[in-house]
């Protein structure tokens, strides 16, 4: 068994590892910083100028008409079946490399061994039966000639494997991971969404697979520091709690493939497990990781005190399973911030921890927006105010529902004399400018925001409220004028944004408030029945334009939007009470 000291250089190892992959996630954020400026300058040649003939602004944005599509990586037909039918061999052979490929070199004669030797299949030595996965050689013994024979005799054996013993594991994978497959594609119907969470499952999965493999069989590590939490912790950081009770139940039966179906393992991995999806799902900061860590490592430690109870076992027999029980929290709870910059990046994830970070005011985008179009940046921070509000009443994500809002016009800032917020009472450049020359720059934020967004790589759960806050609706004020002018174009498709509808409830949420926002400030009478009037009249023109159809959003929960809405949107137009001027003193000398 591995000493405790041991324990205590992993740990020091993996806070210097963190140290480093924070120190580069630093430079590469501000490295993002310092090139806002210069992607900015790129698009702005998109842009339109104030003055510009509707002939020139047609031609200049017949470009922009249509989003750029986003990477199709995760939109491969099939990709789920796939991925499920590779998991399968690749999982099997980690459980069985030892008899794949040669697990270890022949040891010299006199040399300490610095790790366990174990048989990788049965085998009889010396007139002895030794069973497959047999102690062969301790770590730290050192090698005599017999033990040098016993292991050449091993490996000349390890092929020798019982045909029941790889069909059963086999045929148990099969069963296993379709189960897995079926119920996250009933949590995540969506094709592209559904992909890229089961690869990453998968790949979580086939990391803790082979960290078990290589405590049971070389003995590395106490098999208590398989981390098992630490998978708990990434699936509920970068997915969904929800799937954490099944995830971890089929990841800790396929690990007890491995370690013969121990008891008292598999209760300890799968307390450390389940309770991690509960401990780290409101976490947004890092130090909340670490309390939800030791807390999870003391309840390990519990758990194996407690199944040494039920087996009649000494509690105070040894303290080394006890301690790595303990230090399994701590090491996952570090392992999940090492991971993280590495997975936000790999997956393109809006971790709570990203999100955060965008959620800082004085990010080189903000600022920009806050200068360029000032108006949008109030009417951004209201709808992020209100949406937020809204998203918790309806348990919907409200930290990310309050970021989307923050970014979600930052493409206005190209074009911002072009929009009413910006304008202060000034001359409307529209004036000068026909209908479909107006529709084209309004739409054009959505595509120049997309773009931007992209640029600066921000995750795609953001760009989402970029891309779908107008969905395809149509923008009625230039459309109705165009049916009004007999030289201009009817097609109402020439005045829709480009979409796609809202993908989510998040962003269904931020286009209802957005349109509430935006409304509510012409609003000339600003009590309850108007202001209820007001919304139902936007929630039912978005109904009738199918803009929520793939929201997931139920009439139901339109009338939660609306009940929540109504007291916000009545007090933020609230009466200021006017001071009277001072009076100016009069009368002649010795007058006060």
């Amino acid at each position: 068994m591995t000493e405790i000291s041991h324990y205590g250089l992993a740990v020091l190892a993996a806070v210097v590892l963190f140290g480093l992959i924070l120190g580069v996630h630093g430079l590469i954020q501000r490295r993002r910083g310092r090139a806002v400026p210069g992607v900015l300058r790129d698009l702005e040649g998109k842009a339109v100028q104030a003055g510009e003939k509707s002939e020139t602004l047609e031609k200049t944005l017949r470009e922009e008409t249509e989003l750029p599509p986003p990477p199709a990586l995760y939109g491969i037909p099939y990709l789920a079946w796939i991925s499920t039918a590779l998991l399968i061999p690749l999982t099997f052979g980690i459980f069985f490399f030892e008899n794949l490929l040669e697990p270890y070199p022949l040891p010299r004669v006199g040399e300490r061994a610095w790790f366990a030797y174990r048989a990788p299949a049965s085998f009889s030595f010396a007139g002895r039966r030794l069973a497959r996965h047999e102690l062969l050689i301790p770590e730290g013994k050192t090698i005599e000639p017999n033990d040098r024979q016993k292991v050449s005799e091993a490996l000349a054996n390890r092929r020798r494997v019982r045909g029941q013993l790889v069909a059963g594991t086999l045929l148990l994978l099969v069963v296993f991971f379709p189960i897995l497959l079926y119920h996250l594609s009933i949590l995540y119907p969506k094709g592209t969404e559904k992909n890229r969470n089961l690869i990453l499952i998968y790949l979580i999965m086939l990391i803790v697979f082979a960290l078990a493999k290589v405590a049971l069989f070389y003995d590395l590590f106490s098999p208590y520091l398989i981390p098992v939490p630490w998978a708990g912790m990434a699936f509920t950081i970068f997915i969904n709690r929800r799937i954490v009770p099944l995830t971890m139940l089929i990841t800790v039966l396929v690990v007890s493939l491995v370690s013969s179906f121990d008891f008292t393992l598999f209760m300890v991995l799968l307390a450390g497990g389940l309770a991690s999806g509960t401990w780290v799902r409101r976490a947004r900061r890092r130090s909340d990781v670490m309390l939800a860590s030791g807390l999870i490592g003391a309840l390990m430690m519990l758990v194996l005190v407690f199944c040494w109870m039920l087996l009649g076992q000494d509690v105070r027999a040894e303290y080394g399973p006890l301690a790595a029980a303990f230090a399994n929290g701590a090491l996952s709870g570090l392992l999940l911030l090492i991971s993280l910059p590495l997975f936000e990046g790999l997956f393109d994830l809006a971790t709570p921890f990203r999100l955060m970070e965008l959620l800082d005011l004085n990010t080189p985008l903000l600022k920009e927006l806050f200068f360029k179009a000032p108006g949008t940046y109030q009417h951004s921070m209201a709808v992020a105010n209100i949406a937020e509000a809204v998203a918790s009443e309806m348990g919907a994500d409200d930290l990310l529902v309050r970021v989307g809002a923050y970014y979600h016009d930052i493409g206005k800032m190209f074009n911002p004399q072009y929009f009413i917020e910006n304008q202060g009472g000034g001359e409307n450049p529209h004036d000068s400018l026909g209908p479909v020359a107006s529709a084209a720059v309004v739409r054009s934020h959505v595509i120049l925001g997309v773009k931007l967004g992209r640029e600066i790589r921000l995750p795609g759960a953001v760009i989402d409220f970029i891309a779908e806050h107008h969905g395809t609706s149509t923008i009625d004020y230039f459309y109705y004028k165009s049916r009004q002018q007999e030289s201009e174009i009817k097609s109402e498709r020439v005045f829709k944004y480009p979409g796609p509808k809202p993908q989510s409830r998040e962003t269904a949420i931020v286009m209802v408030v957005d349109s509430v926002e935006a409304a509510s400030r012409v609003l000339e009478k600003r009590d309850e029945v108007s202001i209820r009037e007001l919304i139902q009249k936007i929630c039912r023109r978005k109904l009738e334009q199918g803009e929520l159809d793939h929201s997931g959003l139920t009439i139901g929960d339109l009338r939660r939007i609306e009940d929540t809405l109504v007291p916000i949107v009545k007090s933020s137009g609230h009466a200021r009470v006017v001071y009277p001027a001072p009076r100016e003193a009069s009368g002649g000398p010795g007058k006060a």
